[in-house]
């Protein structure tokens, strides 16, 4: 196992120009006790935190941008829940493609994220890209989308074979065993990085876009991510309902 040093956080609130924020990650829904992701919960509860949770329903498949207002970038994300509270409807969401994160190790052999908006992140992410481009080809593409990096394409999946001559590796967060595999390691500048994806669900957080659509219109409006401010104030409740609505599943 590789060590991996806070790579993401139980809950990650805006920190520095909301670089891995605002973010759900999945210890908020999928720690040792918590619902596998393909098991939907009901449809709508109402919850003591003063907010209502609506699931979206298994089928729906609709591809919702969740834009960055300030840099007009956008992931595409399938919605996973709705969460209302006072009165301001907030679509949860999970990325279409691969979620992933740049590293670097650290001198206690921990691996480090790279902060979206890190100068580093300038420097070393057009490396990684040109690498999967040259690796890849059109089978594979790197995006700089807003608040994780996303992989476009198909993995494939190596076998328990090449995974113990070390082809490729997995790691694990120290602190709350939250999973990673490595994708690519390479050198730039005499440090190792690591491009590699994040196994447990990412959850993005968007409020409807005011120029339109519905909290129900899943397939047409796109969702505003919020500000750090916005997440500030919002993300722990919003933590809040997630846990209410984890303690109340049978």
């Amino acid at each position: 196992m590789v060590p991996v040093t806070s790579l993401l956080p139980l809950l990650v609130a805006a920190r520095s120009a909301a670089a891995f924020a605002p973010v759900l990650t999945s210890p908020s829904l999928t720690s040792a006790a918590a619902t596998p992701v393909g098991v939907r919960l009901p449809l709508h509860l109402a919850l003591a935190s003063g907010g209502t949770l609506t699931k979206v329903p298994e089928d729906d498949d609709a591809v919702v941008p969740f834009v960055d207002a300030a840099a007009g970038t956008f992931v595409d994300c399938y919605a996973d829940s709705v969460a209302t509270l006072d009165g301001i409807t907030y679509t949860i969401g999970t990325p279409c493609d691969y979620a992933v994160a740049l590293g670097y190790y650290d001198s206690d052999g921990g691996l480090v994220p790279v902060d979206l908006t890190d100068p580093l992140m300038d420097d070393v992410f057009p490396v990684a890209e040109l690498i999967i481009e040259e690796e890849f080809g059109e089978e594979l593409s790197l995006q700089r989308t807003p608040q994780t990096l996303t992989l476009v394409g198909e993995l494939e999946e190596e076998d328990e074979e090449e995974d113990e001559d070390g082809v490729d590796g997995g790691g694990e967060l120290a602190d709350d065993e939250e999973e990673v595999e490595i994708l690519l390691s390479f050198e730039h500048k005499g440090r190792e990085f690591d491009l590699v994806r994040l196994m447990d669900p990412v959850l993005l957080v968007g409020k409807e876009d005011p120029e339109g659509g519905g909290e129900d219109d899943f397939a047409g409006p796109r969702r505003i991510l919020l500000t750090p401010q916005e997440a500030d104030a919002v993300m722990p409740r919003l933590e809040k309902v997630f846990l209410e609505n984890q303690e109340g599943l049978p």
